[in-house]
């Protein structure tokens, strides 16, 4: 009789949660989409995301006027449609249990812009990845131009390993240009990395001066030969003279005044 009786209060009370469980979904189930939260995670407050304009297309896209109960919102559409942002990284899009449509995107960091020979450029961070340009948000970097030939992109990204870039200009720039910012002393001073079709140049900060690294071997051995001549050379006058200096030889550096006598 005991053991019936433990039964009995098992079956009741997994009945009891059940009809609660079924009432409170069709509760959820039949009440509209409460709001939307948009959230666009990224190190400022601009970026290349146009969160006012994302956030008016995935209303349209929920449609609320037509679809007036929750389980109608389309949320994998919402999911489709954030995934094709070309400068988003990570896309999250799901219903709460109290009606709200939580979005999440996490936008790219690029640390670096470079321009082919058409004058077009693409976005590149750090892991090597392209992002387009944008018509609403143009960061400071660091610019790599010259004699480039790739593709640029609209409406999506890609990366530098990718068919369409791997044999192309890019991916020898990008890893100049990595180099450079990799490196404590050149990524204060320098603001653009320019390739002539034979040799890789940084144009410094406030120098007037050529800074020619040759080809895209031993950069970092290069940089920390540049860092170690002119931390020594900082505050003569001398330096003042040259107008190219030259660290693409293995054990020397080689300057070219202006009066175009190299020592």
């Amino acid at each position: 009789m005991r053991k019936f009786l433990q039964i009995l209060v098992l079956v009741i009370t997994i009945g009891a949660i059940g009809c609660l469980w079924f009432f409170t979904h069709r509760e959820h189930v039949e009440r509209p989409m409460q709001r939307v939260e948009l959230t666009v995670e990224r190190p400022t407050d601009n970026g290349f995301i146009d969160k006012a304009a994302v956030y008016q297309t995935i209303m349209r896209i929920c449609d609320t006027v037509h679809n007036n109960m929750v389980t109608m919102i389309p949320v994998d559409s919402v999911r489709s449609y954030i995934a094709t942002i070309p400068w988003a990284i990570y896309t999250y899009a799901d219903m709460t249990f109290d009606e709200v449509l939580k979005v999440k995107i996490v936008e790219c960091q690029p640390v670096m812009r470079v321009y082919n020979r058409d004058g077009q450029s693409v976005y590149l961070d750090e892991e090597g990845n392209i992002f387009p340009e944008s018509a609403v948000y143009t960061p400071h970097l660091i610019i790599g131009s010259g004699n480039l030939n790739f593709k640029t992109l609209k409406n999506r990204n890609a990366n530098i390993a990718d068919l369409d870039y791997a044999s192309s200009d890019l991916p020898k720039m990008f890893n100049v240009m990595r180099s450079v910012l990799n490196n404590s002393y050149s990524k204060v001073c320098a603001k653009q990395v320019y390739y002539d079709n034979k040799n890789y140049e940084l144009v410094l900060n406030n120098v007037d001066m050529k800074v020619i690294l040759g080809n895209d071997k031993n950069v970092d051995v290069k940089l920390m030969n540049m860092k170690y001549f002119l931390e020594k050379m900082q505050g003569s006058e001398e330096l003042k003279n040259y107008k190219q200096i030259n660290f693409n030889f293995e054990n020397q550096v080689v300057c070219t005044k202006n009066n175009k006598n190299k020592r």
